[in-house]
């Protein structure tokens, strides 16, 4: 009986042994996650989050610089060549042709309502002798002067007149001469240094 029962030992024995080399063999391998993989994942969730704060948000305009208007002095002045003058100011409301005391002091005027403004040339030349501001100018002179502004800051500005009265401020050498009206600037005219228009020789004093 003992015999039996080592004998029943063994052969379990025997064929155990194999039967669970067999299983350990073909068990598969627990398969460690690949880091590469767990770096593309928190990739993934990093580029969602940035993209996450940037949706909705448009991107930034650039501003659009407002056009500084006319300025006398700067963009506007006499001396400057007629056909520039012209596609700076556009279509003109009437052109007129005035008569000098000979042809060659005849001048042509160029009206340009909506603005408040009257260019002079004389006849056949291609630069602007004398600018004429109107009451309705909305523009300003390169200091800064605009219609509507006072005599005090006037004279701030350009100085004592060389000859002034209650209805004219005159800067002879400076071409500048400025219409008043109780006090207050109303329209003015520029002229280029020895201009030939005729209302030059009008404004200059005596």
């Amino acid at each position: 009986m003992k015999i039996m029962t080592r004998f029943y030992t063994v052969l379990l024995v025997l064929v155990f042994i194999p039967v669970s080399w067999c299983f350990a063999e073909t068990k598969p391998a627990s398969v460690p996650a690949k880091p590469t993989a767990v770096k593309k994942h928190k990739n993934q969730k990093v580029a969602k989050v940035t993209k996450n704060k940037t949706k909705g948000k448009k991107p930034a305009k650039a501003k659009k610089k407002k056009p500084e208007g006319l300025v006398v002095g700067k963009n506007l002045k006499v001396g400057m060549n007629m056909d520039k003058a012209i596609s700076l100011l556009g279509v003109p409301r009437k052109v007129t042709v005035k008569r000098g005391t000979e042809p060659s002091l005849d001048s042509i005027s160029i009206e340009y309502e909506k603005h408040g403004v009257v260019i002079h040339a004389v006849n056949g030349k291609t630069k602007i002798e004398g600018i004429e501001l109107l009451p309705t100018f909305k523009g300003q002179f390169a200091n800064g002067i605009k219609m509507g502004d006072k005599v005090p800051a006037l004279i701030e500005m350009n100085g004592v007149p060389q000859a002034m009265s209650s209805s004219l401020a005159r800067y002879p050498d400076k071409g500048l001469y400025f219409s008043l009206k109780e006090n207050v600037l109303v329209s003015a005219w520029i002229f280029a240094k020895n201009s030939k228009i005729l209302n030059h020789k009008l404004f200059k004093p005596n």
